[in-house]
């Protein structure tokens, strides 16, 4: 699915026409699997060009994103609402108006709100158009959450790349049960909720990667990407067939060069890691070490049991 739309839109409901941008390029994975950090890497390179959180699968149409009745509203609380919306309205601004200010911003919530039958794909073919020659990489955990999320992915974009990134099950979770407290305050709620996230994202993943080319995806551990990053970096562009000398490298290392990678100039944007935003830099990370789950999260033994045999499967 592909789109030609000037920055100011095409005709509400009329369906645009098809583009040659380059194929994009996905990141999946669940939450806190340093999808942010991967992404901020990737962006530093001069052919691509990296989005913040677009929810492109996580709605079927704009109006869902952004509508009162929408299915965003019926899902979350307001607050949380407009933090999840901020990614693909950074993105609007940014790329249509070369800014992230309060006034961008608040004009590129508008651009969706004159066009809520658009189905959620058109909105990234319109900035893939925009950005085009540059490869557009994007990331959102909402993609992998369901089957119908990343099967609509893999049917709009029938020939992008796709990067599997993992992280070990213990410290991903420990980060998970830390995430959005104010929202999920029954402890139990979120450490079940956390196993379930990390262990059926993969499955989904490994699953639905399994049957495209090889060619089309590859698997790599965050914990590898962010302690070696030239070396990670380097095969990652291979693979994309992209310039990966030595003055590439030097740009890339460089996360907090993303024009993401803060909350905006007047605060208050996100669409990805809040720590990141807070603090854009690349930081090594501990071994994880071996896979010894914390048995104070009381899960019950076949629960731990595939999330181990999973681990294993991942490389942990």
């Amino acid at each position: 699915m592909t789109a030609t739309v000037s920055a100011g839109g095409v005709p509400q409901g009329a369906e645009p026409a098809g583009a040659g941008h380059p194929d994009p390029l996905f990141i999946l994975s669940p939450p806190r699997s340093f999808s942010t950090i991967t992404l901020a890497l990737l962006a530093g390179h001069p052919r691509i060009f990296g989005f913040p959180e677009m929810l492109v699968f996580a709605n079927d149409t704009v109006g869902d994103l952004v509508g009162e009745d929408g299915a965003e509203a019926e899902r979350f609380p307001p607050a949380y609402r407009r933090t999840r919306l901020s990614g693909v309205c950074r993105a609007l601004a940014q790329v249509h108006e070369g800014e992230q200010t309060a006034d961008a911003v608040a004009r590129a919530e508008e651009w969706l709100r004159k066009r809520p039958d658009w189905p959620m794909p058109w909105v990234l073919d319109h900035l893939l158009d925009l950005v085009s020659p540059l490869i557009g990489v994007e990331k959102t955990p909402d993609t992998v959450a369901t089957d119908e999320s990343l099967d609509q992915c893999l049917r709009s974009y029938p020939n992008a790349r796709y990067i599997h990134l993992t992280r070990h099950p213990v410290t991903t979770q420990r980060s998970m049960h830390s995430q959005n407290e104010q929202y999920l305050t029954h402890r139990k709620v979120r450490v079940v909720g956390a196993a379930s996230s990390w262990y059926l994202s993969h499955r989904r993943i490994m699953r639905t990667l399994g049957e495209l080319p090889q060619r089309q995806w590859m698997r790599i551990r965050g914990e590898d990407l962010v302690n070696e990053p030239r070396v990670w970096l380097r095969r990652i562009l291979d693979w994309l067939e992209l310039d990966s000398d030595e003055a590439v490298l030097d740009r890339m290392v460089h996360p907090e060069s993303w024009p993401f990678a803060n909350n905006g100039p007047e605060g208050g944007l996100f669409g990805g890691d809040h720590k990141f935003f807070s603090a854009p830099e690349l930081r090594p990370v501990p071994d994880p070490g071996p896979v010894e789950f914390d048995l104070g999260w009381d899960l019950p033994d076949e629960m731990y049991k595939r999330m181990a045999a999973l681990a294993h499967e991942l490389g942990y």
